[in-house]
């Protein structure tokens, strides 16, 4: 039996987060460590124009994916740790069923997008008509992303260890496949198809993982009980759940891809490649950032249900840490950037070194607002986060495209920046409010 196993009862909220993250953290440090040396790869052997259409073509098809994520694994947390803890079976089965209803249709529609909007898209990002049937070819990946509940059944039931073994799977394979084509000196096309080969493995392990455990923990319904007629109405606001997180989704999503995009159509693919490279730098920080606010989610959820003083221990203190950790990063980017590039991925690349430090700051903003974010959606105000994060959301972009046709690349730095530093402090004002009404 895995660490994770031991009952979310018996542990206390902080042990419990500090052991969890860690089961994720070395699970995306070595994915981490995979994914740049596998990205500094193909940066050297594609040059700044090939790799950036590369990159353009996975950008599209996580652009799409996400502009259909309703993120599931959310609404099976929320309303499914009560249930859990209650041994609540039935309810559970029924969430589940509701959920991975939303997984399948979403995935469908999500493909039917990515293949017909590809032949439009494609051109004006300065693709030809290889490289559009090529990014056509690789939205099929999009057929294996409906793992949305399965990841919500594996945090239900505190399996971070096995959410962190996935984490490695993809970016492993993706490694030595590009490891293989550098070596073999293949053409663009053979790097996308390890990406492809890569992104739906990892996806198809989550759905399998999931199902798995929910055999072991839940299992099939008794005779005489049905799940086949659930719904979304039984269970109340998980429907106006499912729509705000889908909301702030989209919204995340145009600072991980809609941006890079948008490079690619203001300034070009080379300029779009080195973005999508110092976002796979800064990712050192922004991944965690997930992280955390996944782990933190369940417990804080739990803490505020019970009234329990843990909550803004877990929330403030996990903040804290995440952003006193981000700047020790953004400090050695200051001094070294232009070194790291050079060395690790060629002199081509090392105009992004200023650009890189800023991502850096950026990503240590959003390690700091994880917790709170995750805290201010466990007292119920996800829908006053969504419109914090619309208004941040509408700033970035307007500081994005004029500071890029203005300053270039370290533009798009800058605005990443100034917008990541405002969520922080509506989370903490927010939370401050929700405390001081819940004890009048």
């Amino acid at each position: 039996m895995s660490q994770s196993d031991h009952s979310p009862r018996t542990q206390s909220p902080m042990r419990r987060v500090l052991e969890n993250f860690g089961f994720l953290v070395r699970g995306r440090g070595v994915a981490a460590l995979l994914s740049l040396g596998a990205t500094a790869l193909m940066a050297r052997a594609l040059g700044p124009t090939e790799f950036g259409l590369v990159v353009l073509m996975q950008t599209y098809v996580l652009l799409v994916r996400g502009l259909l994520n309703f993120q599931p694994f959310e609404a099976v947390v929320l309303h499914g740790v009560p249930a859990h803890d209650a041994d609540d079976t039935r309810t559970l089965r029924r969430l589940i069923k509701v959920c991975r209803r939303v997984d399948r249709r979403t995935t469908l529609v999500a493909t039917a997008l990515g293949l017909i909007a590809a032949p439009l898209i494609g051109p004006s990002m300065g693709m030809d008509r290889d490289h559009v049937i090529l990014l056509t070819a690789y939205s099929l990946v999009l057929l294996t992303i409906g793992n949305g509940t399965a990841n919500g059944i594996l945090r239900l039931f505190n399996q971070f260890d096995a959410i962190g073994r996935q984490m490695v799977i993809g970016p492993a394979i993706r490694f030595s496949g590009v490891l293989i084509v550098w070596w073999l000196d293949g053409p663009l096309s053979m790097f996308v198809a390890t990406l492809a080969i890569a992104y739906a493995t990892e996806n198809i392990y989550m759905s399998w993982r999931g199902r798995l455990e929910y055999r072991q923990r839940i299992g099939r319904p008794p005779e005489g009980e049905f799940v086949s007629d659930a719904n979304l109405a039984e269970f109340s606001g998980l429907r106006h759940f499912l729509w705000i997180n889908y909301w702030q989704s989209n919204l995340d999503l145009v600072y991980k891809n809609l941006s890079i995009m948008l490079a690619g159509y203001l300034l070009g693919p080379a300029e779009a490649g080195l973005l999508r490279l110092v976002r796979e730098f800064s990712s050192v920080l922004s991944k965690p950032s997930a992280l955390i606010r996944q782990v933190v989610f369940p417990d804080l959820t739990r803490s505020w249900n019970h009234g329990s003083t843990d909550f803004n221990q877990v929330a403030y203190r996990t903040a804290l840490l995440g952003g006193s950790f981000g700047l020790v990063f953004v400090t050695a980017s200051y001094f070294l950037g232009d070194q790291l590039l050079s060395t690790l991925i060629g002199k081509d690349f090392t105009a992004a070194a200023p650009v890189l430090t800023w991502m850096l700051l950026a990503a240590t903003f959003d390690l700091t607002t994880a917790s709170l974010r995750a805290a201010a959606y466990a007292a119920g105000h996800a829908g006053k986060v969504l419109l914090i994060n619309v208004i941040t959301t509408i700033i970035y972009i307007i500081m994005f495209v004029s500071l890029t046709l203005w300053m270039g690349l370290i533009g798009a730095g800058v605005a990443a920046c100034v917008a990541a530093a405002l969520p922080p402090l509506f989370m903490v004002a927010l939370i401050r409010k929700s405390k001081h009404s819940s004890t009048k």
